[in-house]
């Protein structure tokens, strides 16, 4: 397929082409064929402004690579721009113009709003892009929207889990006039081998649909 990558060929693997399809074209995902055909992952804004564009190689498992880079770090490689103020947005955020009423889920990675999107198409699942960017500056846009948090199921090194981190956030945000719930859904039903992999939420519930 014209303009095909890894994280295509995997979510069209797990849901199929239809699903897929819709799912690559709801959030704008992009290829960088200069990249080894790497998944470009646009941020688009409320006002359809484009912010970012961040590029991840998979493999076909579905799985990332270390390869990570930005569109606009590969442009000035190009010399085809001088300099840029990388001045990031949630991933999907572009679609709250279109869903006013839906209960915003929040998750880490792009992958998993891809994925998560299609498997509980009544929430609009949006994306911060790491456990850390998970930032008052970057929920601003979406302060009026009830939201629910699943961070990725990680143990940190001083023991705690992301979950943790991101509860002691929330109850900040919350007092600034967020409507923000984080999920402990993963930190009650993952198993400690899980919770030591890092799996997010994406891997629970499709490893749950294969019987694992």
């Amino acid at each position: 397929m014209k303009n095909d990558n890894n994280f295509l060929k995997y979510l069209r693997f797990l849901v199929g082409i239809t699903k897929a399809k819709e799912v690559q074209e709801k959030y704008k995902i992009g290829t960088l064929p200069e990249f080894n055909n790497g998944t470009i992952f646009w941020q688009i804004d409320e006002q359809k402004k484009v912010r970012a564009g961040k590029i991840i190689q998979y493999f076909e498992t579905g799985k990332r690579t270390k390869n990570i880079t930005w569109m606009h770090q590969f442009l000035k490689m190009k010399k085809e721009i001088s300099d840029y103020n990388l001045s990031q947005c949630l991933f999907g955020l572009h679609l709250i113009t279109e869903n006013k009423s839906s209960i915003i889920a929040l998750v880490e990675s792009e992958k998993t709003a891809c994925v998560m999107s299609v498997k509980f198409p009544d929430f609009l699942w949006l994306s911060c892009g790491a456990k850390g960017e998970f930032k008052l500056r970057k929920l601003e846009t979406i302060k009026h929207r009830k939201i629910i948090a699943y961070p990725d199921c990680e143990i940190q090194k001083n023991g705690t889990t992301t979950y943790h981190e991101w509860k002691k956030k929330a109850t900040e945000f919350n007092k600034l006039g967020f409507e923000i719930y984080v999920s402990d859904l993963l930190e009650k039903e993952a198993s400690l081998q899980q919770k030591r992999q890092g799996i997010d939420i994406a891997d629970f519930f499709m490893k749950r649909v294969n019987g694992t």
